[in-house]
């Protein structure tokens, strides 16, 4: 293991990437068939995929306030060496995205982007299955299960919360996030693959129909477009920064740390992959 290189290639070695494509193959193939299974699908993954903004953000929070971390050795005034939010800012990159994606003149936020997916699907779907007009009804199918709600603490607990601000917890949350990352580029795309192969009418009604969410229309495919390789590739770019982040980060931190700290974000990337693998295991049932 080169302890000073992060890489794609590197990373993907860490956890099976054909299983974890498959599963997810699996639960939105699974759900694809029957409006409410397809509805739950969605509504479970935008809660979990929503965490995530908030979660980076504060990771690159919890990178900036840490100077006495990341200092840079060829300075010797100390009031001037400190990196840390220089660092911190190759992560702030994806959470200004997940906040306000600029892609128009709208405040578009992933998360009313996300929203906007899962009201057009279920406006569209209530033509077919008239209980969807009955709020009370889509409100206990979309609910959080006990697993969903743990696992979106998780979310929180991989990015840093409640973690103390030493850099072992931050590289750690900084190969969580790089998780998050890597593997949503595949699922974004894999989900925006399958929907426009098996279900090529939907896809359509959606990339037509346009909701209104705080006040702003979004077209309701926007969110998954953005996110898949095949659209705007947003995960992608995002992890392109998060490497660049990780390396600066072990660049200004102790040599001597850099194995250890490596280890660490290591442990992260792993914990995001199992909590991913849990999500499509979990999903459907």
């Amino acid at each position: 293991m080169n302890v000073n290189k992060i890489s794609r290639g590197e990373l993907e070695s860490l956890v099976n990437f054909s299983a974890q494509e498959r599963l997810v193959h699996e639960a939105i193939r699974a759900a694809l068939y029957d409006p409410l299974q397809r509805l739950r699908f969605l509504g479970r993954y935008t809660s979990w995929n929503g965490l995530f903004g908030s979660g980076v953000a504060a990771l690159a929070g919890k990178i900036g306030r840490s100077r006495r971390l990341f200092l840079d050795r060829d300075e010797p005034i100390a009031a001037l060496a400190d990196r840390s939010v220089y660092v911190g800012s190759f992560f702030f990159d994806a959470a200004r995205d997940e906040f306000d994606d600029h892609d128009s003149v709208h405040r578009d936020s992933h998360r009313c982007l996300a929203q906007a997916t899962l009201k057009g699907l279920l406006q569209i779907e209530a033509v077919q299955v008239p209980a969807l007009a009955d709020a009370r009804g889509v409100n206990q199918l979309l609910a959080d299960p006990d697993w969903l709600i743990e696992l979106n603490l998780r979310v929180a607990r991989g990015y840093g919360a409640h973690s103390a601000d030493d850099l072992p917890s931050i590289f750690a949350a900084i190969g969580y996030h790089l998780g998050s990352e890597l593997l949503a580029d595949r699922e974004f795309s894999i989900i925006d693959e399958t929907l426009r192969q098996s279900a090529p009418e939907l896809v359509q009604q959606l990339l037509t129909t346009r909701i209104a969410i705080a006040g702003q229309e979004h077209v309701a495919y926007h969110w998954i477009a953005i996110h898949s390789g095949h659209g705007g590739a947003a995960e992608a770019d995002h992890f392109d920064w998060a490497t660049q982040g990780a390396r600066l980060a072990l660049r200004f931190t102790p040599e001597a740390d850099h194995l250890a700290l490596k280890q660490q974000l290591i442990q992260g990337f792993i914990a995001f992959a199992n909590d991913h693998r849990q999500f499509f295991e979990s999903v459907n049932k």
